[in-house]
């Protein structure tokens, strides 16, 4: 475990990370406040038009009510696919690191609906910094490409577009609670930080471990449930025969 723990902690891209979510953090406390009460002043053209749409659609996409199933496919089909526990595993601890770390902010810091006019720290009732939709835009999106780039389930060119679409998930979640007054400008890029500090954790996580202490627990592999055959760890071997 504390392997494990010295290996997260070690990592360069998650120091970076940890060091940008708490500037952001600080610059979100006070000095940003101007560029939040100017984005959430600005003028909201078509929001009679626009508003229940934006809020039944778009808004949506980034929500763990989309995001976790789309997750959960991805999960156990490359699961069934490898017999192998390791996707449903990452597939599990990634979002729980991510929604633990916003929860413990929101609580901490407990910043005011963009609506109350006042973007400040420590009011008395209010969970907006940073934004869960954000975290979920990065995070999830992002283990989703991550498994299939790991366990190569697409074409590189199809990987490509995958990736421009989380981008345009991410910018999509960000203009529409802006413009729904549900986050400060600050929250969104606070969010997407923290997502990307956990993807990266679980990214790391990943690495650290065998793949053989995950491909043994799998209880279905074959006929070596019956014939007490050790199951190939190996999920490129086990891709090539697939294909």
């Amino acid at each position: 475990m504390s392997e494990i723990a010295w290996g997260l902690a070690s990592d360069k891209t998650a120091i970076f990370l940890a060091v940008a979510l708490i500037i952001m953090t600080v610059l979100s406390a006070g000095p940003l406040h101007p560029i939040d009460n100017l984005i959430n002043n600005a003028p909201r053209p078509y929001w009679d038009q626009l508003r229940e749409p934006l809020i039944l659609w778009p808004d949506t996409v980034a929500s763990r009510f989309v995001a976790l199933p789309v997750l959960g496919v991805t999960c156990l089909q490359l699961a069934y696919w490898h017999r192998s526990w390791r996707p449903v595993i990452l597939g599990a601890v990634g979002p729980f690191g991510m929604m633990s770390l916003v929860a413990a902010m929101k609580l901490l810091f407990s910043r005011g609906h963009p609506r109350s006019g006042d973007p400040s720290f420590f009011a008395e009732s209010g969970v907006s910094f940073p934004s869960g939709h954000g975290a979920n835009a990065i995070l999830i999106y992002g283990l989703v490409l991550f498994l299939i780039i790991r366990y190569r389930a697409a074409r590189p060119h199809i990987v490509r577009r995958l990736a421009y679409c989380i981008v345009g998930i991410a910018i999509l979640q960000s203009v529409v609670s802006v413009y729904l007054h549900f986050h400060w400008f600050t929250d969104l890029l606070t969010g997407m930080v923290a997502g990307g500090l956990a993807l990266v954790l679980t990214i790391r996580l990943d690495r650290m471990i065998p793949e053989g202490r995950t491909a043994y627990w799998w209880p279905w592999y074959g006929r070596s449930l019956w014939r007490g055959d050790a199951p190939d760890p190996d999920p490129e071997r086990v891709g090539a025969e697939r294909g």
